[in-house]
């Protein structure tokens, strides 16, 4: 198993794109991860992009010794004139998994709101109401959790009104066992599949 297929599994890449597939990035959103974010990659990943632009793969560094990884300038060079990807089959992980974002902790994933993560937060935040709602538990615990998760969505709907302003955002935290079972409720959901490896480019 390559560094890339490795670090896929550790992360539950699968399971994120199960998720992702149900969602898709809005016009208005205008690439703004492409062109502000930072996109670290691997060096296998910079082999693959240099053989396919060996003149954009020059806005890629190294930031060895330091780190073994790759960072690509943005605007990414790899960014068509109408901010859809040129290389979306062949993107890195980072692209693949945003705006889930990996951390060290290694049993969580993290989640930022943007367009297309405030959903999915929303999405999260509602499915664990739903299942509190039918707990066991005595209504006045049952109710203050129901509460802070109410709270968790006005917090990072507050978060999305300043997405293209910031440079940092808070990012919830989803523990990657309840990751996998909020895909099993997706997928049981029966949504259109709107971003189920079509090329967007």
């Amino acid at each position: 198993m390559d560094m890339r297929e490795a670090v896929k599994k550790a992360i539950h890449y699968g399971t994120i794109q199960s998720i992702l597939q149900y969602y898709i990035c809005p016009q208005e959103c205008e690439a703004h991860c492409c062109k502000h974010g930072q996109i670290h990659i691997f060096e296998e990943e910079y082999r693959i992009f240099s053989q396919i632009d060996p003149e954009k793969a020059k806005r890629v560094q190294s930031e060895m010794p330091a780190s073994p990884l790759y960072r690509i300038e943005t605007p990414c060079s790899f960014l068509k004139p109408h901010d859809r990807c040129g290389v979306y089959y062949q993107r890195p992980i980072v692209c693949g998994l945003y705006p889930f974002k990996v951390n060290t902790s290694g049993n969580s994933i993290g989640l930022q709101p943007c367009p297309v993560g405030f959903l999915i937060i929303r999405e999260f935040a509602l499915w664990m109401m739903g299942n509190v709602s039918k707990t066991g538990i005595p209504e006045e615990e049952k109710a203050k959790v129901i509460t802070e998760w109410e709270n968790t969505i006005e917090s990072y709907a507050e978060e999305l009104s300043g997405f293209h302003m910031k440079n940092t955002l808070k990012e919830i935290q989803i523990p990657f066992d309840e990751l996998e079972m909020f895909a099993m409720y997706m997928s049981s959901k029966d949504l259109p599949k709107i971003n189920a490896g079509v090329d967007l480019g």
